[in-house]
């Protein structure tokens, strides 16, 4: 059985320019917020994340997940981790603005938003 349930509600607030890949890391823990803690251990679960520009617009402009790793689970013993590495090649089209997403997780019984993400994406300068 996994720990999807146990997974908290998370937003996370991110800015990251459009010439660049989009590597971020978030660390999942029991019961507590100091990271020398155990980790909820999220193996097992199948992660995807799809960001819009608007919550109700029908494109999806960043699509990651964990069945292409540009959503991975730490490797042992960091199995808490769930790291987001979008390439540049998905960040290069996006527009300069303000971005809307999530990242839910599913399991074998049970699917469910574990990320709210707000992401604002720059011009990058150096090509």
């Amino acid at each position: 059985m996994s720990n999807l349930l146990a997974i908290p509600l998370v937003s996370i607030v991110v800015e990251t320019g459009n010439n660049e890949d989009w590597v971020d890391s978030l660390l999942f823990l029991v019961d507590s917020t100091d990271p020398t803690q155990p980790q909820l251990d999220l193996r097992g679960i199948r992660f995807e994340m799809e960001i819009r520009r608007l919550p109700d617009d029908h494109e999806v402009v960043v699509h990651a997940m964990t069945d292409d790793d540009t959503l991975m689970i730490g490797d042992p013993p960091n199995y808490g981790y769930l790291i987001i590495s979008v390439p540049i090649e998905q960040m290069q089209p996006l527009q300069p603005g303000a971005y809307v997403g999530d990242i839910r997780g599913t399991d074998a019984d049970n699917t469910r938003v574990v990320v709210e993400v707000a992401l604002t994406v720059f011009q990058g300068v150096t090509r």
